[in-house]
């Protein structure tokens, strides 16, 4: 169904990309306009890296601490999202919003501060004795 659409007028179908970023470069915006979203958020994220407008349905933006309508847009409404993405594309890419999306993305999801985040929660745990697995059991079993 998705490769018919490139029937369309203006519509590329391109599949999978090595690398998304070229594409996102030349964006005007990125639509995420899905209901059920899982591990979505990375390609929100980078969008907002690449400091693109991001129109996200509130199930694609779970997770992203980033606030609606300073770092992303997540309207409410199929018919307001529809409206946002048309906005859009007739202003061309906001810079302001862009910049702040990108602004919050290296503030927040940059690699240091998430390692810093690992460190305190590994230094803090109390270590903890491994469970026996069925591989370990009939190894232990075939010693004895």
């Amino acid at each position: 169904a998705v490769s018919a659409l490139a029937s369309q007028p203006g519509v590329v179908v391109t599949g999978r990309v090595p690398d998304v970023r070229p594409y996102l470069a030349h964006a005007a915006a990125v639509v995420a306009p899905l209901r059920i979203a899982r591990g979505i958020q990375n390609k929100v994220l980078e969008a907002m890296a690449m400091a693109k407008t991001v129109i996200a349905t509130p199930q694609a933006a779970e997770g992203i601490e980033g606030q609606d309508g300073r770092d992303l847009l997540i309207p409410g409404t199929s018919d307001a999202f529809v409206q946002a993405a048309i906005q859009a594309l007739r202003v061309g890419p906001s810079a302001s919003l862009g910049a702040i999306a990108r602004s919050y993305v290296l503030a927040t999801y940059h690699w240091q501060k998430s390692l810093d985040k690992l460190d305190f929660i590994l230094d803090g745990a109390e270590p903890r004795e491994r469970p026996m697995t069925t591989i370990g059991r009939s190894a232990n079993m075939a010693s004895h």
